[in-house]
């Protein structure tokens, strides 16, 4: 046997033995172990039922429409889902989750019902509320309109009550009280009295009442209410009696009295003496 057939029967050994050293290593090893494939998850559905007709989305895609109480199926896999249904106008929407189990149909009830009903029932709070609010502003405004009527009213009625001497710029009561009074009774009536829309009233001071006297008018009237007097006053206002001023007189305790009859001053006690009253005056443009 030449060298060339000696080597190339030498190669072939060493490769028979490499085959049968490895094929021992597999036996004493065991088998290669594969991976087996994952069994595919059993189907699962969803059941989906509105009250309402509505549109609806499964995990954010469109899936049409569904009719009120008619339910839909959609084949999905195992896990969270969410459902989204929308009433036809728009105006009403409800959000839920579904969670799905393999091999199992789950149901899904959306109530937007109720939804809807909520929504109309605050509209309407709100439309009853503005209506009610119409109605107190109409009222309020009636109201208003009612008392700026009485006081035009009043100021005209008013009018034929006060007289201001264009001289002086001083309002006059047309009247004085018409009883007897002593001085803080004056005082207090003038202080309290309401006409014309004034409050301001007031005692004038004895030179007040004496620049409204004047010898040339003679006002019919009585003293009192008994005799016959004429006053001799501005302005057509109606006496009875002496006037009292809110000027002291000759003592502290005493206060100086107006007679228009012959326009005389009197410095009379406080308590007074009767025939005594009080005629108001104010600042007109005040």
């Amino acid at each position: 046997m030449n060298a060339k057939c000696r080597a190339a029967m030498l190669l072939m050994c060493a490769l028979l033995a490499l085959g049968a050293g490895m094929a021992l290593a597999q036996q004493e090893e065991g088998p290669i172990l594969r991976p087996k494939p994952k069994p595919k998850p059993a189907a699962a559905t969803l059941l989906v039922i509105c009250d309402l007709a509505c549109n609806w989305t499964l995990d954010g895609e469109a899936k049409g429409r569904i009719e009120a109480g008619v339910s839909v199926k959609a084949n999905v896999e195992p896990g969270q889902h969410v459902v989204v249904a929308v009433t036809n106008d728009g105006a009403d929407l409800v959000q839920q989750l579904g969670e799905v189990k393999s091999g199992e149909q789950t149901v899904v009830s959306v109530a937007l019902a109720p939804v809807r009903d909520a929504r109309l029932k605050v509209e309407q709070q709100a439309r009853e509320k503005v209506a009610q609010q119409a109605r107190d502003k109409a009222a309020q405004e009636a109201r208003q309109k009612a008392a700026l009527e009485a006081q035009k009213k009043a100021a005209l009625d008013d009018a034929g009550k006060i007289w201001t001497d264009p001289e002086t710029g001083l309002m006059w009561t047309k009247k004085d009280n018409g009883s007897d009074v002593n001085w803080q009774k004056a005082m207090n009536y003038c202080h309290n009295l309401r006409l014309a829309g004034y409050s301001d009233w007031r005692l004038p001071a004895i030179d007040e009442l004496s620049d409204i006297y004047d010898a040339k008018v003679n006002v019919a009237g009585q003293m009192g209410s008994g005799s016959q007097a004429t006053w001799h006053v501005k302005g057509g206002l109606q006496l009875s009696g002496w006037q009292w001023s809110n000027t002291e007189g000759n003592a502290s305790w005493q206060a100086f009295l107006f007679l228009f009859a012959n326009g005389e001053r009197y410095s009379s006690p406080l308590l007074g003496s009767g025939l005594d009253r009080a005629l108001c005056v104010r600042r007109s443009g005040e």
